[in-house]
């Protein structure tokens, strides 16, 4: 275990568009220096605001660098109050939860911040007044695709940011180029030793809180560019946990939980920018809906993908077309989407029958909550799938494959009424934290999609 983890400094270049992040890990008579950096498409003019979210971002980024030795103790050159370094040990004990939970480390084990005197900047108090300017976060799926057009419908204006590691964009421009926006990207760059460090004995891999990064990287191209509204695509469902773990529970999505999301809207407001809001355009969504409004959009048929393994650091392990068997959103994809369209638009997106894959059979029963734990990845839950499954065998879709048969024999293929159980899935759920302005507005849109 590393004795201490320090934050240095952030730098921002002569041009005005790469910020470096400054780490050292000490351990034992070891001590490693790391340089992160982002690469922004906009000029990076100074300002407190600026710096606000930079500070943000330099402690945020800083999490992939610690969770490798798990060190006691964190050092930050930063003002910092009560208040916020409660935000910071939230994000660490729920965004680490599941790295906790995998390296089995009690999480009694994670550093504490503390309130400090330190370097601060003064953050304005009052918004300021801009006309209604949006930036959509795209990770290429079918949800940020269901947030863009229903932004679009209400005349938003509106533009699309990706964060990329190494040259990666998954399907995020193919979406952008489609919706017709333009796409900013924004270029990371992890410390070399990163990959070499997480091979030594005593050292730790796992998930971090991939989407508190990306929220603060959308943050600071708002407030480069002049927009107030930071978007993201994270439906209801995103909340649930799915397995339980010492006291507690472990939600591989918890960044993108609503729990989350009303923190870090929080947490801009009062510490970087009051003209910014955070926000999901689909919190009231379920997995389901998402499903039902995106089969309205046959323009991006061929342009998405929901695998992530597309955005892997190691290019060698990478899938090489939108959809691999390995991942199991892409068969969770499958199954949601399944009861809204027909068999050949199927065909046409994925490529192949998922439900007729034999070697996906074991993922199929945990997905399903036959048996095992269900994986720790963002796919439906187990009510969500089983409903979109006995949906599409009403529908005598796929009834002749493996995985299909196999539901029939587990029975997961039941004999009751699923428009019953589809009807609350259908329905706006009561978690969201929209702006007021826009709230109305917006869900009259969902319920317009929905009916």
């Amino acid at each position: 275990m590393a004795d201490s983890f320090f934050y240095q400094t952030f730098r921002v270049s002569d041009d005005e568009q790469t910020v470096s992040f400054d780490y050292e890990i000490v351990q034992g008579d070891h001590r490693y220096q790391l340089i992160e950096s982002l690469k922004f498409p906009v000029k990076l003019k100074p300002s407190d605001k600026l710096n606000a979210c930079l500070r943000a971002l330099h402690l945020a980024l800083g999490i992939s660098y610690y969770k490798i030795f798990v060190s006691p103790d964190i050092s930050h050159p930063y003002q910092m109050d009560a208040a916020e370094a409660s935000f910071w040990n939230n994000i660490w004990r729920n965004g680490l939860g599941e790295f906790l939970y995998v390296n089995k480390l009690d999480p009694a084990q994670l550093a504490k911040f503390k309130a400090q005197d330190g370097t601060s900047f003064s953050v304005s108090t009052s918004a300021n007044e801009t006309s209604a300017k949006a930036l959509l976060g795209i990770g290429g799926g079918k949800d940020s695709i269901v947030a863009g057009e229903i932004l679009k419908s209400l005349r938003i204006s509106l533009s699309g940011f990706v964060m990329a590691t190494g040259e990666q964009l998954g399907q995020a421009k193919a979406v952008a180029d489609t919706m017709g926006i333009e796409l900013s990207v924004v270029e990371r760059s992890l410390d070399k030793q990163l990959l070499e460090l997480q091979e030594m004995p005593g050292a730790h891999k796992g998930h971090i809180p991939i989407s508190l990064i990306f929220g603060l990287v959308g943050t600071t191209l708002a407030v480069a560019s002049g927009a107030n509204y930071v978007v993201v695509a994270n439906e209801a469902s995103a909340s649930t946990p799915r397995v339980a773990w010492q006291h507690g529970s472990v939600n591989h999505q918890w960044s993108k939980s609503f729990e989350f999301e009303q923190a870090l809207q929080a947490y801009i407001k009062e510490h970087i920018s009051p003209g910014v809001t955070y926000f999901s355009t689909v919190r009231q969504l379920t997995s389901v809906a998402i499903a039902k409004i995106f089969a309205n959009y046959p323009q991006y048929f061929e342009k998405f993908t929901s695998d992530n393994y597309v955005f892997r650091i190691d290019p060698a392990k990478r899938p090489n077309a939108r959809w691999s068997l390995e991942s199991p959103k892409s068969l969770s994809s499958f199954i949601l989407l399944t009861p809204w369209l027909s068999e050949a638009e199927m065909l046409r997106i994925f490529g192949r029958n998922f439900l007729d894959e034999a070697s996906l059979e074991l993922l199929f029963l945990r997905l399903t909550g036959q048996e095992g734990e269900p994986p720790l990845d963002c796919v439906g839950t187990v009510e969500e799938l089983v409903l979109s499954l006995n949906l599409a065998w009403q529908q005598a879709k796929f009834t002749d494959s493996q995985l299909m048969k196999l539901a029939q024999q587990r029975g997961i293929i039941a004999d009751r009424d699923w428009q019953a159980v589809l009807a609350p899935m259908l329905e706006l759920q009561s978690e969201q934290a929209l702006p007021e302005n826009l709230a109305g507005q917006l869900e009259a849109k969902l319920r317009q999609e929905l009916a």
